[in-house]
């Protein structure tokens, strides 16, 4: 689960005057979650329906790209997916073999920490069911013979998706939210709007440049532990911000917790990490990588973002019980 607070939460929806340079604020239900996007109007003589019908193009992308991603939906393309992939190479879209190809490059960069294979160990370990159960080293064995992108075979030309072990499937659940704000954001973009501030509910946010006057949309990262402390503030403009914490989905076993965010390659749920925060160029870049990050661990998390000058990261830590951000790849103040 994601968990950030933003400076914006408390803007109210307003009608606009000529004069009036308040930004306008919209929900829409798409994901399973609700999707907030704050703009302030490419022209101050807009009437507020104009601006809404700016926002109702953006969601008509995020509801379309839902279609085709949700493992919730039988009928969109990686329900299919997952019902024949395992069969033989099952043909599927341009659109389907891109993302998987995405998906390749981060499991790859993050040495298998990020994987949108590990549906069966959230199954195995209860997170589908909200009831939690602590595997045997037999059944974690057997769910782990399911996970692991590089079980995946993809041919971009045939665009055909095999999968090379029984019960496998793809969850796009990791990428999916900040995919779709990065969509929402360019129709944005291409209906002239200069100022927007897109996020999923706790999950993603989204920036397109900045507020009239200001140097950045300012995002408050919360600390894990208090949903009324913010650890730490940054200031974002045409960029993602993301944060991946096990903080508040968890399942309690034998007297102790176990959150959501596994590591791939043996099975469990990460321990010792707090919060990630990942601020990357895109919303799918900053979703994959939060999570990414979780799994890796702080060395190679400043290993990865000295790679990648355009990626930020947050990382806090526990110093003698005192909870403390850990900045990287931020200028030196």
């Amino acid at each position: 689960m994601r968990v950030l607070l933003l400076l914006i939460a408390a803007l109210p929806c307003v009608a606009l005057a000529a004069d009036d340079t308040k930004p306008v604020t919209v929900r829409h239900a798409a994901m399973g979650t609700e999707y907030r996007i704050t703009l302030y109007p490419p022209s101050k003589e807009m009437f507020e329906e104009e601006v809404t019908h700016l926002t109702d193009e953006a969601f008509a992308a995020i509801d379309s790209l839902e279609k085709k991603i949700s493992t919730w939906i039988p009928e969109s393309q990686i329900s299919k997916v997952n019902e024949h992939a395992g069969e033989a190479p099952y043909k599927t879209s341009d659109e389907i073999i891109n993302l998987l190809q995405t998906c390749k490059e981060y499991y790859r960069d993050s040495d298998g920490g990020f994987d949108v294979t590990v549906g069966p160990l959230l199954s195995l370990w209860g997170f589908y069911r909200n009831q939690g159960h602590l595997p045997k080293d037999a059944e974690l064995q057997e769910a782990l013979a399911k996970v692991g992108f590089d079980k995946i075979e993809i041919d971009p030309a045939a665009q055909t998706v095999h999968f090379k072990a029984p019960g496998m499937r793809i969850d796009f659940g990791g990428i999916g939210k900040g995919l779709a704000l990065d969509r929402a954001a360019a129709v944005l973009t291409s209906l002239d709007v200069k100022s927007a501030l897109l996020d999923s509910g706790t999950s993603t946010v989204v920036a397109v440049g900045t507020p009239p006057g200001k140097d950045g949309w300012t995002v408050r990262i919360r600390s894990p532990y208090n949903k009324d402390e913010s650890i730490d503030e940054v200031l974002i403009r045409n960029e993602s911000l993301s944060t991946s914490s096990d903080a508040e989905n968890f399942v309690e076993l034998d007297g102790k917790k176990y959150g959501h965010i596994f590591d791939p390659r043996t099975g469990k749920p990460v321990e010792g990490m707090l919060s990630t925060t990942a601020i990357a160029p895109l919303g799918i870049d900053s979703d994959a990588l939060s999570t990414a990050f979780f799994v890796m661990g702080l060395d190679k998390i400043r290993a990865y973002c000295k790679a990648h000058p355009r990626v930020r990261a947050i990382v806090v830590v526990s110093d003698g019980g005192v909870l403390k951000p850990v900045r990287i790849n931020f200028p030196a103040k």
